[in-house]
């Protein structure tokens, strides 16, 4: 009867309780780590799914700018990268001459603002000289030119109250000019 108690019962509760050890040693970490393998499989799937996402706006935004490429360029334009004076003053000098002025002075100011922006304004004081309409064609001129230019100040000389033989095409104009540069 002594060994049919170990063969029936001694053996068979030792193989289970030793089944039980094993579940709980071996398996059950084996388990918790598939399941933390699984978590993070679907968090980098998430986390995949929302790079994808992102680098297909990425990519129409691209898309845009590129289509958008012309508009950039006249902006630049409008609004230099720099205060460009030679290139400023050439243009205002040609037009002047279209418009048959003679442009007798120009000053450049920078214009320091308290407020700290990108877009940095640049003040012109302009005297031309010439007629009263070759005058309002340089304004209309200047208007219409590329680079954003905002008349803030005109004032004229040349003819006095009373004068007789003044000569109304060498009329003097002073205008201040602001303009714009990044």
């Amino acid at each position: 009867m002594n060994g049919d108690f170990f063969k029936y019962l001694i053996l068979p509760l030792g193989l289970f309780l030793a089944s039980i050890a094993v579940i709980f040693w071996v398996l059950l970490p084996l388990y918790q780590d598939t399941q933390a393998a699984l978590a993070v499989k679907a968090q980098n799937l998430e986390n995949l799914a929302q790079r994808q996402k992102l680098t297909a706006n990425l990519a129409g935004l691209i898309e845009q700018y590129n289509g958008r490429a012309a508009d950039i360029a006249n902006f630049n334009k409008v609004i230099p990268s720099g205060q460009n004076i030679p290139e400023l003053l050439a243009n205002l000098e040609a037009l002047a001459i279209e418009n048959n002025l003679f442009l007798s002075g120009v000053e450049f100011k920078p214009k320091d603002l308290r407020v700290i922006t990108t877009i940095k304004p640049l003040v012109i004081e302009l005297k031309v000289v010439g007629s009263y309409p070759s005058f309002q064609g340089y304004l209309r001129a200047v208007e219409k030119n590329l680079r954003f230019f905002d008349a803030a100040a005109i004032s004229f000389s040349g003819v006095a109250p009373g004068q007789t033989g003044a000569k109304i095409d060498q009329l003097e104009f002073n205008v201040t000019i602001n303009t714009y540069f990044q």
